[in-house]
């Protein structure tokens, strides 16, 4: 068996230009990294309308709920007629919003992943 010898092969450039290079690249990297990090660290900001879902699917629960205990401790049932009607239509009508609006968010993202340009006649029918 032959053992073959690795010398290390000598580059005609000089040390400290290579050093000037490495110290580049340095920056360069570190710059990158910050950026990355920075970008990690962003959070994605909660769209407004599903603020507006979680705060009206949490007063219809708080709702309900005071409703049946004051139901329970009262023994009358006529808060039911009105009140449990209207919080749930006020419920109905915050979720279409947001279906709505979250079916166009997601047609424009689907028409943009196609190369389609989205115009104004693409959002009229439901």
């Amino acid at each position: 068996m032959t053992e073959e010898t690795l010398e290390p092969v000598e580059t005609e450039t000089d040390p400290e230009e290579r050093i000037r290079e490495l110290t580049a690249e340095n920056r360069r990297l570190r710059k990158q990294i910050k950026r990355m990090r920075e970008a990690a660290a962003t959070s994605k900001k909660v769209e407004f309308s599903k603020i507006i879902f979680c705060g009206v699917s949490i007063v219809t629960i708080l709702i309900t709920v005071f409703s049946c205990w004051i139901i329970y401790s009262t023994m009358d049932t006529s808060a039911l007629a009105y009140l449990i009607p209207a919080v749930f239509a006020e419920m109905a009508s915050a979720t279409g919003f947001y279906y709505t609006k979250a079916k166009a968010e997601n047609k424009i993202k689907l028409m943009n992943a196609n190369g389609v340009q989205p115009e104004a006649d693409n959002f009229n029918d439901f």
